[in-house]
């Protein structure tokens, strides 16, 4: 007999993990791998093959059943009952600990996520769910909750490892069962071949980072995606409380759940947003695994639950505030993801109607949005919040008939009734959103972070760019990707960023357009960069590799940073092809831009730092399609210069509640500076000199929304640049 011998080491494979494979607020680290010497253990359990008339049979049977509520389902779920001693395979180790590992296949699925009962790891233990795509983890006793159950993300491909690493002196103690299985069949993460059902969000949705959603740059971190149960979709947001104590109450509509215990196996997802205004798909790894039902209410649709743990600072998580009032609001908004998709907005510029949804719920209980006039709301929408013109949340959707061809008669519960409808706890909002007791009608909303915790998104798009995988052509012969691999020796792809204060950076979201692992060398990598610098990058101060295979394409990749990094208020971020040969293996999204506008993209050719704006014939500009997420941003006041160009400014803090500074490339001249509104009219501010090259602009007095600042220098030049003004 041929003996196997297993030992557990470090899983090289994934060498860039840090931040950027975790969700759910995971401890980090990387799984130990196991190494079989001779022969392949079978520890892999295949599901039951599910066919395309079972698909189609559970999709009639849901759109029949809805009466046009608005919740979005994605996938199919095997009751399971898997745990250490009735499946997968134990290994012994060197170190003292002993690893349990189970493949779980499951033919054609986009994803699978799965959902563990009689969760209870001991101290020291660690828990995996990872395949060549992804890793989520580690989960520890940290992850523990009083319900006993752990539901994860989903991971895209139809194959995942679940991995259980643990001291060898009590592995005999039975720590989960793996209850569910389910089966992605839309494909609700990002991926090669994505919504292959062609349900994703319609046209005629807006973009959260588009114009129509300037006004709600803080707001619409209060919103996230529910994935309910492994199986549905519907949308929440984080709500303030009269206490203002950081209690993470999610609003959302009862519908989602189903039972009143669903709550505990739902994961909300934050920030899953394009930066900016363009339909690219986001990252969904901002996620809190659980919460306890709070109040829930089937005939007013709504539902109130805590989640397991308050988002972190990197999540940039904002508390929404909310509206009793029993009037009609003027206008009104909906943040939500329709079809499960990226963040959109949808903005009915009249009153909406006291309606009546169906004889099943309160009489009078709803909003009715009559038309709206930008966006609409899809399957997915569900309990997106309907807010004011004071961004405060005065309903929660439940359904309608709304879709592009006809945005018309959407249906949100109304807060007014939720209130205090029931003197039930467990069926009111008032108990758990007015804990002081304190009978207001309203509660603004809050930004709890502040100092080193608070965190923010930036990005050097505009709502006028667009994203491209942008070719490189050499004497009439394609040569690789200005972004990306290539033969005409561009060796690494950097964008400049100007951010005041003395930040910490968390971590950068690349939009990846292909990733040709297969093509290429399996092990291929690109080296994540950042220098400190002025003109041109100059200071390495940090650096971390990334295997291109375990990045996703036509869409934002998040990779977290490890450790702190700390740069100078100029700086470039972006990567080095350390080890990608192919010239059609691995490239990013870019955006050319006229020649007069700014350009961010500078790139190592030849060990020679060059702008793109310098070196092509037509001097056009260009900008990397990246997001970078910095903290202990508070601080606003610098000295050091930050705009180098004579053609470009900065405007900061943006958005501003009163004042903001205009930093200029060159001196300013005498009445260089102007501002309007958005339908082009010349308002009135005050202008304060701080230096020839800073002025403070005051805005008070003016309506909130956002402006355009014109600016015109001494030769001649002019550039425009829009601030969002919000004085509360």
């Amino acid at each position: 007999m041929i003996r196997i011998f297993t030992i557990c080491f470090l899983l090289l494979s994934f060498i860039f993990l840090g931040k950027s494979g975790f969700s759910q607020v995971s401890q980090g680290g990387i799984p130990l791998e196991i190494v079989e010497l001779k022969s392949a253990v079978d520890y892999t359990i295949e599901m039951p093959g599910i066919t395309e008339m079972d698909i189609k049979k559970a999709e009639i049977v849901r759109e029949s059943s809805t009466n046009k509520l608005k919740p979005f389902r994605f996938a199919y779920s095997f009751d399971v009952d898997f745990n250490t001693s009735n499946s997968g395979k134990w290994f012994s180790a060197e170190n003292g600990y002993a690893c349990w590992r189970l493949k779980i296949r499951s033919v054609g699925a986009k994803s699978l996520n799965i959902i563990f009962s009689d969760f209870s790891l001991p101290p020291k233990a660690r828990l995996f769910i990872y395949n060549d795509n992804q890793i989520l983890g580690a989960f520890t006793d940290f992850n523990n909750k009083s319900s006993r159950k752990f539901a994860v993300a989903p991971i895209a491909g139809d194959e995942i490892i679940v991995q259980y690493e643990v001291p060898e002196k009590i592995k005999s103690n039975q720590s989960f069962v793996i209850k569910s299985v389910n089966h992605d069949y839309i494909g609700i993460l990002k991926s090669d071949d994505r919504r292959p059902l062609r349900k994703v969000a319609g046209s005629c949705n807006i973009d959260i980072n588009c114009d129509e959603g300037d006004d709600w740059s803080d707001v619409k971190n209060s919103v996230c995606r529910l994935i309910v149960n492994g199986v549905e979709v519907c949308s929440g947001a984080l709500v303030n409380n009269t206490a203002q104590d950081q209690k993470p109450y999610i609003l959302s509509a009862a519908h989602c759940y189903d039972r009143w215990n669903l709550a505990e196996t739902t994961v909300y997802v934050f920030n899953y947003e394009s930066p900016f205004c363009a339909p690219l798909d986001g990252d969904p790894i901002h996620s809190v695994s659980g919460a306890v039902m709070k109040a829930q209410f089937d005939s007013l649709d709504f539902a109130l639950a805590e989640l397991s743990l308050i988002p972190p600072p990197e999540y940039r998580p904002y508390y929404a505030g909310w509206n009793k009032e029993k009037g009609l609001p003027g206008s009104s908004a909906s943040i939500h993801h329709p079809q499960g998709d990226i963040k959109k907005i949808a903005i009915d510029n009249d009153s909406p109607v006291i309606a009546r949804f169906s004889n099943q719920y309160v009489k009078d209980a709803f909003f009715k949005i009559l038309r709206w006039d930008a966006g609409v709301t899809e399957a997915g929408s569900s309990g997106g919040p309907l807010f004011n013109p004071a961004k405060q949340i005065i309903g929660t959707l439940t359904g309608g008939e709304a879709e592009c061809d006809n945005p018309v008669n959407d249906y949100f519960e109304r807060i007014a009734l939720a209130w205090d409808y029931k003197s039930d706890s467990s069926r009111q909002l008032k108990c758990w959103l007015d804990p002081l007791g304190e009978g207001v009608l309203s509660m603004d909303g809050k930004q709890f972070n502040s100092g080193e915790s608070l965190c923010a998104a930036y990005t050097n798009l505009t709502d006028i760019d667009s994203y491209d995988n942008i070719s490189i052509t050499s004497e009439g012969k394609f040569s690789g990707y200005w972004g990306g691999s290539n033969n005409v020796g561009i060796t690494e792809i950097m964008e400049r960023f100007s951010i005041l204060g003395n930040e910490q950076l968390s971590g950068i979201s690349f939009g990846v357009a292909k990733v040709n692992a297969a093509g290429a060398n399996n092990n291929s990598e690109i080296t994540v960069k950042v220098y400190n610098g002025n003109s041109k990058p100059e200071q390495l101060i940090y650096s971390q590799i990334v295997r291109i295979k375990n990045l996703v394409p036509d869409a934002m990749n998040f990779l977290g940073f490890d450790e702190i990094v700390e740069p100078a208020d100029t700086f470039f971020i972006g990567f080095e092809l350390s080890n990608v040969q192919s010239p059609d293996s691995f490239a990013v999204y870019q955006s050319i831009r006229a020649a007069y506008e700014d350009n961010s993209f500078y790139l190592k050719k030849e060990n020679e730092w060059l702008r793109f704006n310098d070196i092509n014939q037509n001097g056009k500009s260009m900008v990397n399609v990246f997001e970078l997420v910095a903290c202990n941003i508070d601080n606003f006041t610098s000295d050091t210069p930050l705009v180098n160009n004579p053609l470009e400014i900065i405007l900061y803090p943006n958005p501003v509640k009163s004042t903001f500074i205009l930093e200029a490339g060159r001196e300013i001249n005498e009445n260089g500076i102007s501002v309007y509104n958005m339908i082009g009219q010349e308002i009135k501010f005050q202008e304060t000199r701080i230096s020839t090259r800073k002025a403070e602009i005051d805005l008070n007095g003016n309506i909130p929304g956002v402006y355009l600042v014109r600016y015109r220098n001494l030769k001649g030049g002019s550039i425009a640049k829009k601030i969002s003004y919000v004085p509360w």
